[in-house]
């Protein structure tokens, strides 16, 4: 950390002390944790930042994360960037009304805001009660990860933990991953994953350095991402993958309905922005859409009912939802009516009136060559309608 108090409660700042002299007559001064209270030693040395650690292990939430050199670079370059801005920030300032300390805080059109620089693992409700204690007293808080958790970076295609996916945020209209690398000095921001399966993600990405940023929100153009590539994880979750699933429950359920895995209509599976909110493959949940509403031809089924055979998937486990603390507009229903809409986009339903539908779609394929064929004209005329989302 980069604060502590003396004896007589003044705050020492180390982004303020910088000369050597002045910061070694500070070794010979008590100095004391502003939160906990406990006494703190000034670090300084040639390999890490100076700053300041607690004396001995003690009960403090700020002790409970040691703060590594890439954290500290981090969040003294986030205050000089504010500072460069004119907000005037403020370094690890205490609220002993929630008893929480934030890493950064400033004010930016009359609002006050605390950056949170998270680059140490912590539980979900430890991120959800530092929220909430922020909003408490009116503190908007901005959760930024360390890009080191981005672990084999690929631009393309990623591994998101349940960890790193509870920190996307809603900013128009686009799920967005805020992260910062002190080393390349430079913000990296994932939008919109498209999940493959519960962990693998396809992403577009961008780099903004540091330096670039101005005292405006950045522009966040929206990017075409790899649709071959979907397509060939797509076949091979089809074809192989499914296969050798723990649960074979979901084999069972196409077999009793008369359907084979490798002929699966090309419409269960496909890439959607909203099917980021569910934990489940798309392949999976998709398919008890199909299962549950639509197996029936000329049916007609309300949106309501779906909803429900949706939601007993729910209840039963046999479909999961990802728990997001910085969106309240989450909802699964978001992803059902997404996928509703896509399908009759490409005329695989119809809407016979307001949130009703029914089935178009009646080919039944047992040919690999037909199969292929179908596929590539689904897939022509779907890239055109993912690439809005």
């Amino acid at each position: 950390m980069f604060t502590a108090i003396t004896e007589a409660g003044e705050i020492i700042n180390l982004f303020t002390r910088k000369e050597k002299d002045d910061l070694k007559c500070l070794r010979q001064t008590p100095l004391y944790c502003p939160e906990c209270k406990g006494r703190v030693l000034l670090k300084m040395g040639e390999k890490k930042i100076t700053h300041f650690a607690h004396e001995r292990k003690a009960c403090c939430s700020s002790n409970g994360e040691a703060e590594s050199t890439y954290h500290l670079q981090g969040k003294l370059q986030l205050y000089q960037k504010l500072a460069e801005l004119n907000l005037h920030p403020q370094v690890e300032p205490y609220y002993p009304e929630i008893k929480q300390r934030a890493d950064i805080s400033f004010v930016f059109h009359k609002k006050q805001y605390v950056i949170e620089y998270q680059c140490a693992k912590i539980s979900p409700q430890l991120i959800k009660k530092r929220t909430e204690g922020y909003r408490k007293v009116n503190i908007h808080p901005i959760w930024i990860i360390g890009f080191c958790h981005l672990k084999k970076w690929n631009p393309v295609k990623l591994k998101l933990s349940t960890f790193i996916y509870q920190f996307f945020i809603l900013y128009h209209k686009q799920y967005l991953l805020p992260s910062y690398c002190p080393y390349d000095r430079a913000f990296y921001l994932i939008q919109n994953p498209i999940p493959i399966s519960i962990s693998q993600f396809f992403v577009t990405t961008f780099c903004y350095p540091l330096v670039k940023i101005e005292g405006k929100p950045p522009l966040i153009p929206r990017k075409k991402w790899h649709f071959t590539y979907w397509r060939e994880i797509i076949h091979r979750q089809k074809t192989k993958d499914i296969h050798y699933q723990t649960n074979d429950q979901f084999l069972k359920e196409l077999y009793v309905h008369d359907l084979h895995p490798h002929f699966l209509p090309p419409f269960i599976g496909i890439p959607l922005k909203e099917g980021f909110l569910l934990e489940t493959a798309p392949l999976y949940w998709q398919a008890t859409i199909f299962l549950d509403s639509f197996k029936e031809e000329m049916k007609i089924y309300p949106l309501q009912k779906i909803y429900v055979n949706f939601h007993k998937r729910i209840d039963s486990r046999q479909i999961k939802i990802r728990d997001f603390p910085f969106i309240s507009e989450a909802d699964w229903r978001k992803a059902v009516k997404q996928y509703l809409h896509i399908l009759v986009e490409l005329k695989v339903i119809e809407e016979v009136k307001p949130h009703f539908y029914r089935m178009l779609y009646k080919k039944k394929i047992r040919n690999y060559e037909i199969q292929e064929q179908e596929e590539a004209m689904f897939y022509k005329q779907l890239k055109k309608l993912v690439n809005k989302q």
